[in-house]
């Protein structure tokens, strides 16, 4: 059981810090059966420029308040919207910190259906990442089965906890992950690492340290304290702005699994903002580095885009993503506005040499997002800078898919592979343009749903399922279209 170390008087500065400032900046919204604010809606506003979404599953949690929408106007985590996924509830984010240890427990399953004993919700992957014999709790997994249409997928996330600075240091070390497996990586993949490292993100790997358990700071470039309650958000710490990048096939389907869970209790909740359209595929990237407080562009890389507008002002695939940032130096207002005159002054320098504006897509971040260690002066360096990629296209894509489609009838269930497997299998299916709704359902054989998996793209489409946290046997996968069954496959689990 923890201990709260803080006192009376913090408690109560922290309450009217937060109140100071406008928490109604930041709004969260819960998922709905349908319409704009339901889970097929919340999944496709992930995906950005280059990217195809085929199919999604949320899994882990009993609760529909564990996930759902976000705006900020004021983009302070450096964006404006996207998803979240907590170890808790939305319900209580957007009242600014009002709480030193928020603990919502809505995730909490009567029995594990996988193991048939009482246990509250697990994720075995993420604890591949802790101390021996550490467990977690109230895990909130999302799976994506996307289609990058270039060789680089890239994605942003702010990861949050109230375990945050108190619990720094302990086995109270509440973990995120970003999964990624398909061809070209080895098993399954974990993105979501702290910049230019391995190491997974999660309170003990990114933080200011704490005076509790004697812990000097990790990493903190990448860490901003909310203990003060200067952010209209709950967590009493979070990360800046992270990005994610792999190298991937162009046209190959891969599977992202977003998993978030506590560790070692159930208590002080944790969360992950992950920005909207932000996962895109690219071809190419490019940087344009600064001076300090300066927007100029510099005579090289003039050459740069000069070489650059040649190449892409015909060039109709893809957009040209240009996204500014700057270093920690100065204030936060004007970082952002220092980011946002580097980003414009190149965008009105393509527009010159011939690129159309519409293939432009212009993002600005300020200080949010560093991508190296602003503490020295190497890191600021490169934290100055305007990022260019050259976003890959839907056409070649769409091209390959019409040239090895099946027409069919109906909608069914083709084949999946391998059967029996181990690790996992691929379903095939064939969905008419016209089905509105269709899903998988993986049952066992006693008919209890495991897991159901929304597929979004029609003709001939694939999803990926895994089985590495079932008991060896036969399950069943069931295609529902609008409400009907059209037609059953046996998986065969062999461990």
């Amino acid at each position: 059981m923890k201990k709260i170390f803080l006192s009376a008087t913090f408690l109560s500065l922290s309450f009217v810090s937060a109140f100071a400032q406008n928490a109604a900046d930041f709004k969260t919204y819960k998922t709905q059966p349908t319409g704009n604010f339901d889970a097929r809606h919340l999944l496709q506003t992930l995906v950005g420029n280059g990217v195809v979404l085929k199919s999604f599953s949320i899994t882990k949690t009993s609760s529909d308040e564990a996930f759902g929408f976000f705006e900020d106007k004021n983009a302070i985590l450096g964006m404006k919207k996207g998803l979240i996924m907590t170890t808790g509830s939305i319900a209580g984010l957007c009242s600014g910190n009002t709480s030193q240890a928020m603990s919502n427990n809505v995730h909490v399953l009567p029995t594990d259906r996988l193991n048939t004993h009482p246990v509250e919700s697990r994720c075995p992957d993420l604890e591949k990442f802790l101390n021996r014999g550490q467990k977690t709790f109230d895990a909130c997994v999302i799976e994506l089965d996307i289609v990058p249409t270039a060789d680089t997928l890239s994605f942003n996330y702010v990861f949050g906890s109230e375990e945050y600075d108190e619990f720094v240091g302990s086995q109270y070390n509440d973990v995120f992950g970003f999964f990624i497996s398909g061809k070209g990586i080895e098993g399954e993949k974990n993105l979501a690492v702290v910049p230019n490292t391995k190491i997974p993100v999660s309170v003990n790997t990114i933080n200011n340290g704490s005076n509790s358990y004697h812990t000097a700071p990790t990493n903190s470039t990448f860490y901003v304290s909310n203990v003060s309650g200067n952010i209209s958000v709950e967590y009493d710490g979070l990360t800046k702005l992270m990005e994610i990048r792999q190298p991937v096939i162009a046209y190959e389907t891969y599977h992202l699994k977003m998993a978030i869970a506590d560790v070692t209790d159930n208590s002080y909740d944790s969360g992950v903002f992950l920005e909207g359209q932000s996962i895109v595929s690219y071809e190419k990237s490019y940087n344009v580095l600064y001076e300090k407080n300066n927007d100029e562009i510099e005579k090289g890389y003039k050459n740069l885009l000069d070489n650059l507008a040649a190449l892409y002002k015909d060039n109709k695939k893809g957009k040209i993503l240009i996204t500014g940032h700057t270093d920690n130096e100065g204030s936060e207002e004007l970082n952002a506005a220092l980011s946002c005159s580097r980003a414009t002054k190149i965008v009105e320098y393509l527009k010159n040499k011939g690129v159309d504006a519409t293939r432009i897509v212009m993002d600005c971040k300020g200080e949010t997002q560093p991508r190296y260690d602003n503490n020295n002066d190497k890191g600021k360096i490169l934290n100055r800078r305007v990022e260019l990629k050259i976003s890959g296209a839907y056409d070649e894509y769409e091209k390959r898919k019409t040239e090895n489609e099946v027409k069919e009838e109906t909608s069914k269930l083709l084949s999946n592979y391998p059967n029996p497997f181990s690790v996992s299998t691929t379903i095939e299916t064939y969905l008419l343009q016209d089905v509105k709704d269709a899903r998988i359902m993986i049952t066992d054989l006693n008919g209890s749903t495991l897991k159901t998996i929304y597929l979004l793209e029609r003709g001939k489409t694939s999803t990926f399922f895994e089985g590495t946290n079932l008991v060896s046997g036969t399950y069943v996968a069931t295609l529902i279209c609008d409400g009907k069954s059209a037609g059953s496959i046996k998986l065969v689990v062999a461990h």
